[in-house]
Protein backbone atom coordinates (compact mmCIF):
# COMPACT_ATOMS: atom_id res chain seq x y z
CA UNK A 1 0.00 0.00 0.00
CA UNK A 2 1.40 3.38 -0.99
CA UNK A 3 -1.05 5.54 0.90
CA UNK A 4 -3.65 5.42 3.55
CA UNK A 5 -7.31 4.78 2.80
CA UNK A 6 -8.97 7.87 1.41
CA UNK A 7 -12.58 8.96 1.71
CA UNK A 8 -14.49 12.17 1.29
CA UNK A 9 -15.54 14.57 4.05
CA UNK A 10 -19.10 13.23 4.06
CA UNK A 11 -17.90 9.81 5.21
CA UNK A 12 -20.00 8.05 2.58
CA UNK A 13 -19.39 4.67 1.05
CA UNK A 14 -16.78 5.89 -1.48
CA UNK A 15 -13.54 4.71 0.09
CA UNK A 16 -10.35 3.88 -1.78
CA UNK A 17 -7.01 2.35 -0.93
CA UNK A 18 -4.42 4.14 -3.09
CA UNK A 19 -1.71 1.69 -4.19
CA UNK A 20 1.38 2.45 -6.25
CA UNK A 21 1.74 0.00 -9.14
CA UNK A 22 4.62 1.62 -11.06
CA UNK A 23 6.34 5.01 -11.17
CA UNK A 24 3.53 7.54 -11.56
CA UNK A 25 0.88 4.81 -11.89
CA UNK A 26 -1.60 4.17 -9.08
CA UNK A 27 -4.65 2.04 -8.44
CA UNK A 28 -7.42 3.51 -6.29
CA UNK A 29 -8.92 0.25 -5.09
CA UNK A 30 -12.56 0.62 -4.12
CA UNK A 31 -13.66 -0.73 -0.76
CA UNK A 32 -16.88 -2.78 -0.57
CA UNK A 33 -19.82 -0.38 -0.70
CA UNK A 34 -23.60 -0.30 -0.58
CA UNK A 35 -23.59 0.85 -4.22
CA UNK A 36 -20.54 -0.74 -5.78
CA UNK A 37 -17.71 1.49 -6.97
CA UNK A 38 -15.16 0.46 -9.57
CA UNK A 39 -11.45 0.88 -9.14
CA UNK A 40 -9.80 3.90 -10.73
CA UNK A 41 -6.36 3.97 -12.31
CA UNK A 42 -4.36 7.20 -12.00
CA UNK A 43 -1.61 7.77 -14.56
CA UNK A 44 0.63 10.80 -14.11
CA UNK A 45 2.57 12.37 -16.96
CA UNK A 46 4.72 15.47 -17.43
CA UNK A 47 1.80 17.76 -18.24
CA UNK A 48 -1.30 16.13 -16.79
CA UNK A 49 -3.13 13.10 -15.46
CA UNK A 50 -5.08 10.30 -17.13
CA UNK A 51 -7.94 8.76 -15.12
CA UNK A 52 -9.37 5.34 -16.00
CA UNK A 53 -13.01 4.83 -14.89
CA UNK A 54 -15.06 7.11 -12.64
CA UNK A 55 -17.26 4.97 -10.38
CA UNK A 56 -20.99 4.72 -9.79
CA UNK A 57 -21.68 8.31 -8.78
CA UNK A 58 -20.18 11.81 -8.80
CA UNK A 59 -19.47 11.84 -5.06
CA UNK A 60 -17.10 8.90 -5.51
CA UNK A 61 -15.26 10.70 -8.32
CA UNK A 62 -14.91 13.76 -6.07
CA UNK A 63 -13.08 11.61 -3.52
CA UNK A 64 -10.49 10.84 -6.19
CA UNK A 65 -10.28 14.53 -7.12
CA UNK A 66 -9.55 15.35 -3.48
CA UNK A 67 -6.72 12.85 -3.51
CA UNK A 68 -5.34 14.25 -6.77
CA UNK A 69 -5.13 17.69 -5.22
CA UNK A 70 -2.87 16.25 -2.53
CA UNK A 71 -0.87 14.32 -5.09
CA UNK A 72 -0.15 16.70 -8.00
CA UNK A 73 -0.67 20.21 -9.30
CA UNK A 74 -1.19 18.86 -12.82
CA UNK A 75 -4.72 18.83 -14.27
CA UNK A 76 -6.64 15.80 -15.45
CA UNK A 77 -6.40 15.89 -19.24
CA UNK A 78 -8.06 12.60 -20.17
CA UNK A 79 -10.66 10.31 -18.62
CA UNK A 80 -10.99 6.82 -20.11
CA UNK A 81 -14.11 4.66 -19.70
CA UNK A 82 -13.42 0.94 -20.09
CA UNK A 83 -17.07 0.01 -20.76
CA UNK A 84 -20.65 1.24 -20.42
CA UNK A 85 -21.63 -0.19 -17.03
CA UNK A 86 -22.88 2.42 -14.58
CA UNK A 87 -20.27 1.81 -11.88
CA UNK A 88 -17.50 2.81 -14.32
CA UNK A 89 -18.78 6.08 -15.79
CA UNK A 90 -21.44 7.79 -13.68
CA UNK A 91 -18.76 9.99 -12.13
CA UNK A 92 -17.65 11.34 -15.53
CA UNK A 93 -19.33 14.71 -15.08
CA UNK A 94 -16.99 15.65 -12.21
CA UNK A 95 -13.78 15.82 -14.23
CA UNK A 96 -14.62 18.42 -16.92
CA UNK A 97 -16.33 20.47 -14.20
CA UNK A 98 -13.18 20.53 -12.07
CA UNK A 99 -10.67 20.41 -14.94
CA UNK A 100 -12.09 22.41 -17.88
CA UNK A 101 -10.94 20.95 -21.15
CA UNK A 102 -10.64 17.39 -19.87
CA UNK A 103 -11.58 14.95 -22.63
CA UNK A 104 -13.52 11.74 -21.97
CA UNK A 105 -12.44 8.84 -24.18
CA UNK A 106 -13.78 5.39 -24.98
CA UNK A 107 -14.21 3.35 -28.11
CA UNK A 108 -17.17 3.84 -30.42
CA UNK A 109 -18.87 0.62 -29.33
CA UNK A 110 -18.85 1.69 -25.69
CA UNK A 111 -20.08 5.18 -26.44
CA UNK A 112 -22.96 3.73 -28.46
CA UNK A 113 -23.77 1.32 -25.62
CA UNK A 114 -23.86 4.25 -23.16
CA UNK A 115 -26.38 6.04 -25.38
CA UNK A 116 -28.43 2.96 -26.22
CA UNK A 117 -28.40 1.16 -22.85
CA UNK A 118 -26.56 3.22 -20.24
CA UNK A 119 -28.84 6.27 -20.31
CA UNK A 120 -31.89 4.03 -19.95
CA UNK A 121 -30.36 2.33 -16.93
CA UNK A 122 -29.94 5.68 -15.22
CA UNK A 123 -33.70 6.18 -15.51
CA UNK A 124 -34.23 2.62 -14.29
CA UNK A 125 -32.24 3.47 -11.16
CA UNK A 126 -34.28 6.65 -10.60
CA UNK A 127 -37.48 4.65 -10.92
CA UNK A 128 -36.39 1.67 -8.80
CA UNK A 129 -34.62 3.38 -5.89
CA UNK A 130 -37.75 4.68 -4.06
CA UNK A 131 -38.94 1.08 -3.67
CA UNK A 132 -35.51 0.09 -2.37
CA UNK A 133 -35.64 2.93 0.16
CA UNK A 134 -39.12 1.82 1.26
CA UNK A 135 -37.91 -1.77 1.70
CA UNK A 136 -35.03 -0.63 3.88
CA UNK A 137 -37.37 1.43 6.06
CA UNK A 138 -39.63 -1.59 6.49
CA UNK A 139 -36.65 -3.78 7.36
CA UNK A 140 -35.51 -1.28 10.00
CA UNK A 141 -38.95 -1.36 11.60
CA UNK A 142 -38.76 -5.18 11.82
CA UNK A 143 -35.10 -5.40 12.93
CA UNK A 144 -34.64 -7.10 16.30
CA UNK A 145 -30.99 -6.45 17.12
CA UNK A 146 -29.15 -3.16 17.54
CA UNK A 147 -26.38 -4.28 15.20
CA UNK A 148 -28.76 -5.22 12.42
CA UNK A 149 -30.77 -2.01 12.89
CA UNK A 150 -27.62 0.14 12.68
CA UNK A 151 -26.42 -1.63 9.53
CA UNK A 152 -29.79 -1.13 7.87
CA UNK A 153 -29.82 2.55 8.89
CA UNK A 154 -26.43 2.98 7.22
CA UNK A 155 -27.77 1.30 4.09
CA UNK A 156 -30.84 3.56 4.17
CA UNK A 157 -28.72 6.68 4.51
CA UNK A 158 -26.60 5.65 1.52
CA UNK A 159 -29.63 4.58 -0.52
CA UNK A 160 -31.28 7.96 -0.01
CA UNK A 161 -28.02 9.70 -0.86
CA UNK A 162 -27.62 7.61 -4.01
CA UNK A 163 -31.20 8.35 -5.09
CA UNK A 164 -30.50 12.08 -4.80
CA UNK A 165 -27.29 11.71 -6.83
CA UNK A 166 -28.70 9.57 -9.60
CA UNK A 167 -31.74 11.83 -9.92
CA UNK A 168 -29.47 14.85 -10.40
CA UNK A 169 -26.96 13.03 -12.61
CA UNK A 170 -25.73 14.91 -15.69
CA UNK A 171 -24.44 12.05 -17.84
CA UNK A 172 -21.15 13.01 -19.47
CA UNK A 173 -20.62 10.91 -22.57
CA UNK A 174 -17.19 10.42 -24.17
CA UNK A 175 -16.05 13.42 -26.20
CA UNK A 176 -13.54 11.32 -28.14
CA UNK A 177 -14.01 7.80 -29.54
CA UNK A 178 -11.79 5.34 -31.38
CA UNK A 179 -12.38 2.09 -33.26
CA UNK A 180 -9.64 -0.44 -32.40
CA UNK A 181 -6.56 1.45 -31.16
CA UNK A 182 -5.69 4.89 -29.87
CA UNK A 183 -2.32 6.02 -28.54
CA UNK A 184 -1.62 8.95 -26.24
CA UNK A 185 1.97 10.15 -26.34
CA UNK A 186 3.42 12.35 -23.62
CA UNK A 187 7.09 13.26 -23.33
CA UNK A 188 7.58 10.77 -20.50
CA UNK A 189 4.89 8.17 -21.14
CA UNK A 190 3.11 6.18 -23.83
CA UNK A 191 -0.48 5.03 -23.28
CA UNK A 192 -2.25 2.57 -25.58
CA UNK A 193 -6.05 2.22 -25.62
CA UNK A 194 -7.00 -1.11 -27.16
CA UNK A 195 -10.14 -2.93 -28.26
CA UNK A 196 -9.22 -6.64 -28.35
CA UNK A 197 -12.65 -8.16 -28.86
CA UNK A 198 -15.87 -8.81 -26.98
CA UNK A 199 -15.72 -10.02 -23.39
CA UNK A 200 -17.53 -8.41 -20.43
CA UNK A 201 -19.38 -6.15 -22.90
CA UNK A 202 -19.35 -5.55 -26.64
CA UNK A 203 -16.72 -2.82 -26.35
CA UNK A 204 -14.24 -3.45 -23.54
CA UNK A 205 -11.27 -1.06 -23.55
CA UNK A 206 -7.86 -2.14 -22.25
CA UNK A 207 -5.31 0.51 -21.27
CA UNK A 208 -1.71 -0.59 -21.77
CA UNK A 209 1.48 1.10 -20.61
CA UNK A 210 4.28 -0.69 -22.50
CA UNK A 211 7.20 0.99 -20.73
CA UNK A 212 5.80 0.33 -17.26
CA UNK A 213 4.43 -3.11 -18.27
CA UNK A 214 1.03 -2.33 -16.75
CA UNK A 215 -2.37 -3.23 -18.20
CA UNK A 216 -5.70 -1.84 -16.95
CA UNK A 217 -8.54 -4.21 -17.76
CA UNK A 218 -11.87 -2.78 -16.58
CA UNK A 219 -14.18 -5.70 -15.85
CA UNK A 220 -12.89 -7.94 -18.62
CA UNK A 221 -10.58 -9.21 -15.88
CA UNK A 222 -11.52 -8.85 -12.21
CA UNK A 223 -10.65 -10.40 -8.88
CA UNK A 224 -13.72 -12.60 -8.60
CA UNK A 225 -16.37 -14.40 -10.62
CA UNK A 226 -17.22 -12.19 -13.59
CA UNK A 227 -20.64 -10.72 -14.31
CA UNK A 228 -21.80 -11.96 -17.72
CA UNK A 229 -25.25 -10.38 -17.97
CA UNK A 230 -24.07 -8.15 -20.83
CA UNK A 231 -21.15 -10.39 -21.72
CA UNK A 232 -20.05 -12.68 -24.51
CA UNK A 233 -18.86 -15.86 -22.80
CA UNK A 234 -17.88 -17.63 -26.03
CA UNK A 235 -15.67 -14.70 -27.13
CA UNK A 236 -14.22 -13.85 -23.73
CA UNK A 237 -11.33 -16.34 -23.54
CA UNK A 238 -10.15 -15.39 -27.04
CA UNK A 239 -10.09 -11.72 -26.08
CA UNK A 240 -7.99 -12.59 -23.03
CA UNK A 241 -5.66 -14.60 -25.26
CA UNK A 242 -5.01 -11.44 -27.27
CA UNK A 243 -4.42 -9.57 -24.03
CA UNK A 244 -1.86 -12.22 -23.04
CA UNK A 245 0.19 -11.39 -26.14
CA UNK A 246 1.11 -8.03 -24.59
CA UNK A 247 4.26 -7.67 -22.50
CA UNK A 248 3.12 -6.79 -18.98
CA UNK A 249 3.76 -7.81 -15.39
CA UNK A 250 1.16 -5.74 -13.46
CA UNK A 251 -2.64 -5.74 -13.77
CA UNK A 252 -5.05 -3.11 -12.46
CA UNK A 253 -8.49 -4.70 -12.58
CA UNK A 254 -11.95 -3.14 -12.51
CA UNK A 255 -12.57 -4.68 -9.08
CA UNK A 256 -10.12 -6.29 -6.69
CA UNK A 257 -6.56 -5.48 -5.71
CA UNK A 258 -3.82 -5.04 -8.32
CA UNK A 259 -2.26 -8.35 -9.22
CA UNK A 260 0.38 -10.00 -11.36
CA UNK A 261 0.19 -11.68 -14.72
CA UNK A 262 -0.50 -15.11 -13.20
CA UNK A 263 -4.11 -14.20 -12.35
CA UNK A 264 -4.86 -13.77 -16.05
CA UNK A 265 -4.17 -17.48 -16.57
CA UNK A 266 -6.54 -18.52 -13.79
CA UNK A 267 -9.32 -16.17 -14.86
CA UNK A 268 -9.02 -17.08 -18.55
CA UNK A 269 -9.04 -20.81 -17.74
CA UNK A 270 -12.21 -20.39 -15.67
CA UNK A 271 -14.06 -18.62 -18.48
CA UNK A 272 -12.91 -21.17 -21.07
CA UNK A 273 -13.65 -24.23 -18.92
CA UNK A 274 -17.06 -22.92 -17.86
CA UNK A 275 -18.12 -22.26 -21.46
CA UNK A 276 -16.84 -25.62 -22.70
CA UNK A 277 -18.55 -27.50 -19.87
CA UNK A 278 -21.88 -25.76 -20.46
CA UNK A 279 -21.63 -26.32 -24.22
CA UNK A 280 -20.95 -30.04 -23.74
CA UNK A 281 -23.87 -30.48 -21.35
CA UNK A 282 -26.25 -28.49 -23.57
CA UNK A 283 -25.25 -30.64 -26.57
CA UNK A 284 -26.30 -33.71 -24.58
CA UNK A 285 -29.72 -32.14 -24.08
CA UNK A 286 -29.30 -31.44 -20.37
CA UNK A 287 -31.73 -29.07 -18.70
CA UNK A 288 -30.48 -25.86 -17.10
CA UNK A 289 -30.93 -27.40 -13.65
CA UNK A 290 -28.81 -30.40 -14.67
CA UNK A 291 -26.17 -28.15 -16.21
CA UNK A 292 -25.97 -26.05 -13.06
CA UNK A 293 -25.32 -29.10 -10.91
CA UNK A 294 -22.87 -30.90 -13.21
CA UNK A 295 -20.81 -27.89 -14.20
CA UNK A 296 -20.54 -26.69 -10.61
CA UNK A 297 -19.28 -30.10 -9.50
CA UNK A 298 -16.83 -30.13 -12.40
CA UNK A 299 -15.35 -26.67 -11.85
CA UNK A 300 -15.44 -26.29 -8.07
CA UNK A 301 -12.25 -28.29 -7.29
CA UNK A 302 -10.13 -26.04 -9.50
CA UNK A 303 -11.73 -22.62 -9.15
CA UNK A 304 -13.78 -22.19 -5.98
CA UNK A 305 -10.81 -21.65 -3.68
CA UNK A 306 -8.76 -19.19 -5.82
CA UNK A 307 -11.79 -17.06 -6.70
CA UNK A 308 -13.16 -17.05 -3.15
CA UNK A 309 -9.77 -15.87 -1.84
CA UNK A 310 -10.45 -12.40 -3.24
CA UNK A 311 -13.49 -11.95 -1.01
CA UNK A 312 -16.22 -11.67 -3.64
CA UNK A 313 -19.34 -9.69 -2.78
CA UNK A 314 -21.28 -12.92 -3.39
CA UNK A 315 -20.35 -16.61 -2.89
CA UNK A 316 -18.40 -18.16 -5.79
CA UNK A 317 -21.14 -20.67 -6.55
CA UNK A 318 -23.73 -17.91 -6.86
CA UNK A 319 -21.53 -16.10 -9.39
CA UNK A 320 -20.92 -19.33 -11.28
CA UNK A 321 -24.67 -20.05 -11.38
CA UNK A 322 -25.29 -16.71 -13.11
CA UNK A 323 -22.45 -17.37 -15.57
CA UNK A 324 -23.86 -20.80 -16.41
CA UNK A 325 -27.35 -19.36 -16.91
CA UNK A 326 -26.07 -16.70 -19.34
CA UNK A 327 -23.88 -19.17 -21.26
CA UNK A 328 -26.60 -21.84 -21.44
CA UNK A 329 -29.03 -19.31 -22.92
CA UNK A 330 -26.51 -18.44 -25.64
CA UNK A 331 -25.39 -21.96 -26.63
CA UNK A 332 -28.57 -24.02 -26.27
Amino acid sequence: MDCCSHEGPTKGDAKFDIQKVADGVYAAVAAPAYKVNSNTAIIESDDGVVIVDTHSKPSAARVIVEHLRDMTTQPVRYVVNTHFHWDHWHGNEVYPAVYPGAEIISNQLTREAMVRKGLKRIQDHVRQMPAEVAQLKAAIAKATGDGERERLRDDLRMAESYLAEVTALKPALPTMAFERTMKIYRRDREIHLLFLGRAHTEGDVFVYLPKEKVVITGDALIGWTPYMGDGYPEDWAGTLDRLAELDFTHIIMGHGAPTGREWLGTFRAYVHDMVEAVREEAARGATLEEVQRRVTDRLAPAYEKPFSAYGDYRPWRAGLALNIQRTYAMVS
